[in-house]
């Protein structure tokens, strides 16, 4: 307990020094304290009781020391399960937090959102990062208890972290070459500074992104287990990455959005029964980005807009099942260089009811954020057996072969539509590829219709 709650001390006297330096107050720690004055802002609900705080909600304090306080406090209690629920307002971080507990539950109110490109009006609970939060704004820990549940065993030294976020919209600064401080408005009349078909941050924003680009929430691997992950009804906007795990056993990502960014989610390693689903990704460089899924659901959601949806090193057992996509022919962002999904290597995997519109050639691919353009196919799948592609609408303008199959074997692709522009084609197989069965959809092999009767 010594060594955390030092670990912890550091990280508020860290936000401290950073927010004398921004320039925005900090909020004094004897503030927390709800007085008829100060009302209250923040619930904390254990199983040891309820505690309520004054969180300034303006978004001219920065906040960030109070609010590792409140966790701080919360960590110290023995064997603590909670419920951090705030209140509408706008909650300014201008340093890094850590969270160090078993199993928490954040929980914003009203409903959230914010356009950063569009309507530019606050909504529910957000928290605002500053230009020095990051490059992991919100870390979560594992953390252990005194003894097992149910058996009672003691001591118990196994740790685990379980984290539930909803409701709540966390917005990173200027990530995406607009200063987020100073805003943006089309209905203002401003020029957009991202008219370069990429979303990447501001030149001199970072001196190596990849290593200082801020991720809102991130979870770290170590002794132990992330898992259990559930995001539900979230908003992330102008990150580097929303979402970024280096491993988590079983997660829910539900119903968010993700929109004006790098990378929406981002998954390393091992993850095993990973559920993304019914989720909204606009206007980014890559949706969803996957180490090793096993026996995992990509399914229902919509994209638009975007450079890539999904990137697999790895996929076993898994479905990309009933996304939309599209990118249209004046879009402003990444959609240019634009691929449906790349996979490295998988078995097993199941990919139909696919609706895809792609009206922007995008063979020639220029600069992304990744290294590598990911394939030379709009959609491209290596190193695969027991593929199944069947019942999909890829609607596109490719120049070039639309579907690769490198190094395939024993799969199905068929009954697809897919449309493609001059020197085009549908579907070729490179590399070693045996036993695949391919049936294109051919109207003069069709049965004849029935005449209609009124």
């Amino acid at each position: 307990m010594r060594e955390k709650t030092t670990t912890l001390t550091v990280l508020t006297l860290l936000a401290m020094m950073t927010s004398f330096l921004a320039g925005k107050p900090l909020q004094p720690l004897e503030e927390l304290a709800v007085t008829e004055e100060r009302f209250k802002t923040v619930e904390v609900k254990t199983d040891q009781g309820q505690f309520d705080y004054h969180l300034d909600n303006t978004g001219k304090r920065d906040v960030s020391a109070a609010l590792q306080e409140i966790f701080e406090r919360t960590a110290a209690l023995e064997d603590v399960s909670a419920d951090f629920t705030f209140h509408p307002g706008v909650y300014f971080i201008d340093a890094p937090i850590a969270v160090e507990l078993v199993c928490l539950k954040l929980k914003g109110t009203a409903h959230g959102g914010l356009d950063i490109f569009g309507m530019n009006l606050k909504s529910g609970t957000i928290f605002l990062f500053g230009e020095n939060t990051g490059p992991h704004c919100i870390t979560f820990n594992r953390a252990s208890h005194s003894q097992s549940f149910p058996a009672g065993d003691s001591p118990w030294p196994y740790q685990n972290c379980k984290v539930e976020v909803e409701g709540m919209t966390f917005v990173g600064h200027n990530n995406t070459d607009v200063d987020t401080a100073k805003g943006y408005s089309r209905f203002r009349g401003d020029e957009p500074n991202f008219r370069g078909l990429h979303w990447y941050p501001a030149e001199g924003r970072y001196q190596d992104v990849e290593k200082e680009g801020q991720r809102a929430l991130f979870f770290p691997k170590g002794p132990g287990k992330n898992e259990m992950l559930r995001v539900n009804s979230c908003v992330f906007t102008d990150l580097y990455v929303g979402i970024e795990t280096e491993y988590c056993d079983v997660c829910y990502i539900t119903d968010s959005w993700f929109a004006q960014m790098v990378y929406g989610i981002r998954m390393q390693g091992h993850n095993p029964i990973c559920m993304i689903k019914n989720n909204c990704f606009a206007d980014l460089e890559t949706g969803v980005t996957l180490g090793a899924a096993v026996s995992s659901s990509l399914n229902g959601n919509g994209f638009a807009y975007v450079s890539k949806c999904f990137v697999l090193k790895d996929a076993q057992q898994t479905t990309i099942n009933n996304n939309t996509l599209f990118n249209w022919k004046l879009s402003t962002g990444a959609a240019a260089f634009g691929a449906f999904c790349h996979v490295g290597s998988s078995r097993n995997l199941v990919m139909t009811g696919n609706s895809i519109k792609q009206e922007v050639d995008s063979r020639a691919k220029t600069r992304t954020v990744d290294e590598k353009p990911n394939g030379r196919s709009f959609i491209n799948i290596e190193n695969s057996s027991n593929l199944i592609f069947s019942n999909n609408v890829v609607d596109t303008v490719q120049t070039q072969t639309v579907m690769k199959l490198h190094n395939v074997v024993n799969s199905v692709i068929t009954d697809n539509i897919v449309t493609f522009g001059k020197g085009g084609n549908a579907v070729a197989q490179t590399g070693n590829c045996a036993g695949n069965f391919y049936r294109p959809l051919t109207p003069e092999d069709s049965a004849p219709f029935d005449e209609f009767e009124e």
